[in-house]
């Protein structure tokens, strides 16, 4: 049944890809409908600008099933602080740490191409690790930095048609030892997503995180955010099975389920600062 499910949206989201015309905007650039560099956990194929760092919190509380008692899961919380900064148009360099694991997470992304009017998507590529750094958590013969050290690859590409987004990510993951499993593993990943946008400042997501391995168990990790643009700030409200947010993770460990409420609130919290200034007398 998991993978009827997989295909079906695979088949949509290729179907959908080619099709539409979109309306012309500024510098023959079309409307983005993905505010944000991550869609909901996954990354999107969106960009800090040039000179900018951007700073990002992620806040995962814990299963809602506990009810009343655990407050929905806010007695129970897993956070992850970002820093993303834009080196050029095109390039992108980030930094992260996680609670859970104490876990080190560091990625580039690089546009190759910026959907416009002649040029119907974007296409970003995209290579990172993570490194958990919790102690007396591995075997002692599993806990060297090459051991537990994951690495991985993507494709991020992203098509916007008027107010409507889709977003497919191919890629491959690396995982250093997993405790769980007595193993590695090395896993072909797909990301799937849609946006819509409902105002100027407003739009809803939906991401479908799909790894290719009978080794991980549980359900693949289905979130649905809502981006809200406050002028100062991108908040990005979640609903996810998912309560991780560094890929190896994101992909390895959806510890919820889409059935009995086994599901995580949380929301991203982004805020730019801009370190590098154009002349503002300069035509």
């Amino acid at each position: 049944m998991r993978d009827k499910i997989n295909l079906i949206i695979f088949g949509l989201l290729v179907v959908l890809a080619p099709t539409g015309v979109w309306a012309q905007e500024e510098e023959d650039k079309v409307n983005n409908v993905f505010q944000g560099t991550r869609v909901v956990n996954g990354q999107s194929a969106n960009l800090a600008d040039d000179g900018v760092l951007m700073l990002m919190i992620q806040h995962r509380f814990g299963d809602i099933s506990g009810g009343f008692y655990d407050l929905f899961g806010l007695d129970v919380a897993s956070m992850r602080l970002g820093f993303e900064y834009g080196l050029g148009k095109n390039l992108n360099l980030g930094v992260g740490r996680s609670t859970w694991l104490k876990t080190f997470d560091a990625f580039a992304k690089w546009r190759l191409v910026q959907q416009k009017n002649d040029f119907p998507f974007t296409a970003v590529v995209s290579a990172g690790a993570s490194l958990p750094t919790m102690r007396d958590h591995f075997p002692a013969a599993y806990d060297q930095f090459s051991d537990k050290v994951s690495w991985n690859f993507q494709v991020l590409l992203a098509k916007n048609v008027d107010n409507f987004g889709i977003h497919l990510s191919p890629g491959f993951l690396q995982t250093g030892y997993m405790p769980e499993l007595n193993k590695e593993l090395s896993v072909f990943t797909l990301g799937t997503a849609a946006a819509l946008r409902i105002s100027k400042k407003v739009s809803v997501n939906l991401e479908y995180l799909v790894p290719f391995s009978s080794d991980i168990q549980g359900d693949n990790a289905l979130s649905m955010g809502v981006d809200i643009d406050t002028g100062g700030h991108l908040f990005q409200l979640v609903l996810s099975n998912n309560q991780r947010m560094f890929h190896q993770a994101v992909y390895t460990n959806t510890t919820g389920s889409l059935s009995g409420s086994h599901l995580f609130l949380g929301f991203n919290l982004i805020r730019e600062f801009k370190l590098k200034y154009k002349d503002m007398w300069t035509d």
